[in-house]
């Protein structure tokens, strides 16, 4: 009789919600998340076979959160901590987008100041900003904001 595949979970959260610690066990791993304020921080897989993983979400695209896009494309000219392929949201205005080099690029169907898209945003210079993408998609969809169309006007 063979062993069917389980999955528990255990998560710790200190009341202020700053940290959490969440651990799952499926499939022969054990996936330990590490997150704070929202943000997951590390994750360390453990396979029955021994061999430790770890991954560090937080290399991946930054979120910058901007007033309006006028502010927004201004501080991506100036600004030394906002980076290529950060992800820029703009709530009062609805648009998520990501920047490209000096240039913020609008994922969404509005985009104030930013840059539009000629291509489907995953295929933008040949998928270099995917994960910026992803990120930037899943926030959009948290907001409730439309993405904008396979071949949105750009400027």
């Amino acid at each position: 009789m063979s062993e069917q595949p389980t999955t528990d979970a255990a998560t710790v959260t200190l009341p202020d919600g700053s940290w959490k610690l969440k651990v799952t066990y499926e499939e022969g791993k054990t996936i330990a998340e590490v997150w704070s304020f929202g943000v997951k921080l590390s994750i360390t897989t453990l396979t029955a076979e021994g061999v430790v993983t770890v991954e560090d979400p937080a290399s991946g695209p930054v979120v910058h959160r901007f007033a309006d896009t006028c502010e927004a494309y201004d501080a991506t000219q100036c600004r030394d901590d906002i980076r290529d392929g950060d992800v820029l949201v703009v709530e009062s205005e609805r648009v998520v987008g990501f920047l490209d080099a000096a240039w913020p690029v609008a994922i969404t169907e509005a985009r104030g100041e930013f840059h539009g898209l000629k291509v489907p945003a995953r295929e933008y210079k040949d998928g270099h900003f995917t994960a910026s993408v992803d990120l930037g998609e899943r926030i959009a969809a948290e907001l409730g904001f439309p993405l904008a169309s396979k071949h949105a006007h750009a400027s």
